[in-house]
């Protein structure tokens, strides 16, 4: 991996709207290649292969792919020769609102399949963390991880209220993260680690009797 010799000015990953983009990046080759490029900085798929089980030359089509639809582009600077084919992440992340495809053939198979790829994907980091994380991490970072869970008892416009707090807390910490990694790449030397962090907000009902929701 290489450190990010310049930033990639404003751009940014637009937001999914288009069937074709949304089963293109719900691949969890693609989205695992992503996640170490925008984590670990630039690569090329050979460096990558040390991160995501596959071969350079399957990983050369994924990262395409991802290039393609907007989530990494070439940084030619970095190649020594013409034979090197450097990657970096364009920031944003992988993001689509469910009313966008509403009414599109295949829409909702599409989304299901999303949804199971990311899902999965913090499945298995949470599995990864509980299985092994206080004894790589050690006593005080294990200490300081959350784990929590609660039922609230809101009305639609409520619960659209608790997700825009939600999304006002992440922007805050995303952006002291992004300026702490730039911190660092400045010699900044204070002991941090990358954290994971995901969380649902969704109606369910556990009660006896007959559903609300609808069963389609």
């Amino acid at each position: 991996m290489a450190k990010e010799p310049r930033a990639t000015a404003a751009k940014t990953t637009a937001r999914i709207t288009d069937l074709r983009t949304l089963r293109a990046i719900a691949h969890p080759v693609r989205l695992r290649l992503y996640e170490v490029l925008a984590t670990g900085g630039p690569a090329t798929a050979s460096k990558l292969s040390a991160y995501v089980p596959g071969a350079p030359g399957s990983l050369s089509y994924h990262l395409r792919q991802l290039a393609e639809h907007g989530y990494i582009e070439e940084a030619p600077e970095l190649g020594k020769d013409g034979r090197e084919r450097w990657w970096r992440a364009i920031p944003g992340g992988v993001r689509w609102s469910n009313a966008d495809f509403e009414g599109q053939p295949a829409g909702r198979e599409a989304l299901a399949s999303a949804q199971q790829v990311l899902v999965a994907r913090q499945l298995e980091r949470l599995h990864a963390w509980q299985a092994a994380g206080a004894e790589q991490w050690g006593p005080d970072w294990a200490g300081a991880a959350v784990a929590t869970d609660t039922v609230l008892h809101l009305s639609l416009d409520e619960l659209r209220e608790f997700a825009a707090d939600l999304h006002a807390v992440m922007n805050k910490w995303g952006e002291a993260s992004r300026a702490a990694t730039q911190g660092a790449r400045r010699g900044d030397d204070t002991d941090r680690e990358q954290v994971f962090v995901f969380t649902h907000a969704f109606p369910f009902d556990d009660r006896p009797g007959p559903s609300r929701g609808n069963p389609a």
